[in-house]
């Protein structure tokens, strides 16, 4: 419970970040070590606000066999600004 408590509260600060904010976020968060489940709650929070900007994920999403992974890579935005592509 207490993760997901604080992923709901990043995620109403992260809607007041712009794209650019959140997608340097995510590389930074890839880029490095350790946090464990808060690691993972800023995250989630990270690509929820992206994903409410309206930006496509997919690039970054696979589903195999009924499971969604959202892949742990950098990413950026792609030529038409709302695409996010694995860098």
């Amino acid at each position: 419970m207490k993760t997901h408590n604080l992923q709901g509260h990043l995620l109403q600060q992260f809607l007041q970040y712009s794209i650019s904010e959140l997608i340097e976020l995510n590389n930074d968060l890839v880029k490095g070590n350790g946090w464990g489940t808060d690691r993972s709650a800023f995250r989630t929070a990270v690509i929820s606000a992206l994903s409410r900007k309206g930006v496509d994920l997919s690039p970054i999403i696979s589903r195999d066999d009924g499971f969604t992974t959202i892949h742990r890579v950098p990413i950026k935005l792609s030529g038409d600004n709302n695409i996010v592509i694995a860098v």
